[in-house]
């Protein structure tokens, strides 16, 4: 069976909870002719793609979809582009701050993703485009995933999505949790056509 990896973070900053979590949870161990593999990452710079890169190694996966959560956003927005930057107004979990460093020192300055990205912004009028997935952790993750990508010659596609918040968060804008994984389900399935 192929096999998609998709990836959730934990709460940071002032939020309690991380829809992605919850959206890992509400997914099938399989979904058409992909076994799911789940993990959920912590939200810290030198530590995220450290914890995905043997997952990715080992299982081989024809898909890996990292999920963020993004607050303000109304919609799920499909990531177009990584940018090697690391620069935000938070520090991570573990107390670091960037304000401005490069991911990569020699890496590229930018990397698109390689997922197929019209047909998933179209699968649901509650999704949309992005192309700025910001210079934080899940900027971060992007980046160094599809650098990794590039650097095996992986035949691995990946990519970013971001999630707005979930009832759990009681902040507006919202999409129900339940609305987000039925989403993410329909993505995925386009993944298998």
């Amino acid at each position: 069976m192929k096999k998609i990896v998709i990836t959730a973070f934990e709460p940071f900053g002032n939020n309690e909870t991380n829809p992605t979590m919850d959206i890992l949870k509400g997914l099938p161990e399989n979904i058409g002719k992909y076994m799911i593999i789940k993990k959920t990452l912590p939200v810290i710079y030198q530590q995220c793609f450290e914890l995905l890169k043997p997952i990715i190694k080992e299982e081989k996966p024809e898909f890996v979809i990292c999920l963020g959560l993004a607050g303000k956003r109304t919609s799920i927005s499909v990531e177009r582009i990584a940018v090697n930057m690391m620069a935000a107004s938070i520090a991570d979990n573990m107390g670091i701050k960037y304000e401005g460093e490069m991911i990569s020192e020699n890496g590229k300055t930018g990397y698109f993703t390689t997922l197929p990205y019209e047909e998933l912004v179209n699968v649901d009028k509650l999704v949309s485009y992005s192309f700025s997935a910001g210079t934080y952790i899940c900027n971060n993750i992007f980046y160094r995933l599809m650098e990794y990508i590039d650097m095996e010659k992986s035949s691995t596609k990946g990519g970013f999505i971001h999630v707005p918040f979930s009832e759990d968060n009681k902040i507006d804008p919202y999409i129900p949790i339940n609305e987000q994984v039925e989403i993410i389900k329909k993505m995925i399935k386009v993944l298998g056509e």
